[in-house]
């Protein structure tokens, strides 16, 4: 005995309209391709589940017994296709992101609406932290997959890593500034405003030439402080904004102020330091699959990003 979950659909329709043209148009195929279906139904089983009468169809008590049946499948069918979708991410599931203040700004919201727009109902956390503790944060399960700048992990065998920003710092402050609208800036004089952000990489303090020796995160990859040290790079923004503070972002990460003309850039001497940011996950570990496709959106969206970066550096950079 053979039969089909299709053909059970077919003899599910039917019974539900007794009438072999409206069953057909329901689900979407001719009728003599309904007519054939159920024939060879039928024959499979050796009973008949319809008695073809003048008046109509009428189901068989076979048919009735077959049917009461059927229907148990197809739902447990339909219970089924849901779990999968449920696990696949594409119906629920949760996923928890750390990032970083850059990151965090642009790339990880944009790639988790994009995320939101296919899988809706997929319950998603965003923790904006300090790059320092991403490792521990994954190690924990506190969070599925992160997208930080990857110093700290770099020569970690614990971790996968892919890198999806490697792009250059750029000097930043509000159009008012004292140093705005300057073609080059030294470095002395960079050094009389404040440097508004977050803990950042040995790298970026080798670049000003500063003691990072401050008692915490000594090292190659350790982090010095910044003057004004802030969490987030959006109130990095506003400090700037109002303040002679100035910051270090890549050139996407003030787009809208470029481009609007309250933020400028400054221009100074030597070789800018680079970001290296990217996902960063538990190596041996499959990714659920709600992270999994998270990771898809973000370099869609990175790749989106460096677009538009080249589109700032011909407009702000070019000689």
């Amino acid at each position: 005995m053979k039969m089909s979950l299709r053909q059970l659909a077919h003899a599910q329709a039917l019974a539900l309209h007794s009438n072999f043209r409206i069953a057909a148009a329901e689900l979407h195929i001719s009728q003599p391709a309904l007519t054939r279906s159920i024939k060879a139904l039928e024959q499979s089983l050796g009973v008949m589940l319809f008695d073809r009468l003048s008046s109509g169809l009428v189901m068989t008590p076979a048919g009735k017994v077959f049917l009461h049946r059927a229907r148990s499948v197809l739902e447990e069918v339909d219970e089924l296709e849901l779990a999968l979708a449920e696990f696949t991410g594409l119906a629920s599931g949760s996923l928890v992101i750390s990032t970083g203040p850059y990151p965090g700004d642009k790339l990880v919201p944009d790639a988790v609406a994009a995320l939101m727009r296919v899988s809706p109902d997929i319950q998603c956390r965003v923790r904006e932290v300090d790059w320092t503790e991403v490792a521990s944060h994954l190690l924990e399960r506190e969070s599925d997959i992160a997208v930080v700048d990857m110093t700290s992990v770099a020569d970690d065998p614990r971790f996968e890593k892919e890198l999806l920003i490697d792009a250059p710092f750029y000097c930043l402050c509000r159009t008012g500034h004292p140093l705005a609208g300057r073609r080059l800036v030294s470095m002395a004089e960079f050094r009389d405003y404040p440097l508004v952000g977050n803990r950042t990489p040995q790298r970026i303090a080798r670049y000003f030439d500063r003691d990072a020796a401050d008692g915490e995160g000594i090292g190659e990859a350790g982090p010095f402080r910044v003057k004004i040290d802030i969490a987030t790079y959006a109130a990095t923004r506003r400090v700037v904004l109002a303040t002679d503070a100035i910051t270090m972002a890549p050139l996407i990460q003030a787009e809208a102020e470029l481009l609007d003309g309250s933020m400028a850039l400054i221009m100074t001497p030597g070789q800018n330091p680079r970001m290296y940011s990217g996902l960063v996950y538990l190596a041996g570990r499959t990714l659920s699959p709600a992270a999994a496709r998270f990771a898809v959106e973000a370099r869609r969206i990175k790749a989106d990003m460096d677009r538009r970066t080249a589109q700032l550096e011909r407009r702000y950079l070019s000689p």
